[in-house]
C-alpha cells in the first residue's frame, strides 16, 4: 500500500479523467484548485485531481534557472530570462516556467535573452 499524498500548493497533481499532470497554483475555500499544466491554467474540482510524487525522475531534471529576474513594476524595467548555457530542452522549460510566473503576476514586457551562434535557442523558444 503506497502512503496517500496531500494536494497543497506546489505539489503536483494529476486528473482523473484525463492522467495528465499539472502543479497546483492555489486552492480555494470552495474545494476547488488551480493548476498549472503546460501552457494552461485549468480551474479544477478537487475530486477530479489525486496528488502524484514529482514526475521528473533525477535523470529528466532540470536545473532551477536564477538567472530571472522580475522588478517591480515602479521601476519601468523588462523582466528577463536569460537562456545563454541551457540546452534547447532546458531553454523550453525555463521559458514556459517563466512565462507563466509572468503572467501569473501580471508583468509585460518580457526580454528573453538566447545568445547568438547557430540560432538553434532562438529558433526554439520563437
Amino acid at each position: 500500500m503506497y502512503p496517500t499524498l496531500s494536494v497543497t500548493i506546489g505539489s503536483y497533481v494529476r486528473m482523473k479523467e484525463q492522467g495528465t499532470i499539472g502543479q497546483v497554483v492555489r486552492m480555494d475555500k470552495n474545494n476547488h484548485v488551480l493548476v498549472s499544466i503546460k501552457n494552461f491554467i485549468l480551474h479544477l474540482p478537487m475530486q477530479a485531481i489525486e496528488a502524484v510524487e514529482n514526475p521528473l525522475t533525477t535523470a529528466q531534471q532540470f536545473p532551477t534557472v536564477r538567472n530571472t529576474s522580475f522588478p517591480s513594476k515602479s521601476n519601468g524595467g523588462a523582466d528577463t530570462l536569460d537562456l545563454h548555457g541551457l540546452t534547447t530542452e532546458q531553454a523550453l522549460f525555463a521559458l514556459d516556467k517563466f512565462i507563466d510566473k509572468a503572467l501569473l503576476l501580471g508583468h509585460n514586457p518580457l526580454k528573453i535573452i538566447h545568445g547568438q551562434g547557430k540560432g538553434i535557442l532562438r529558433n526554439a523558444v520563437r
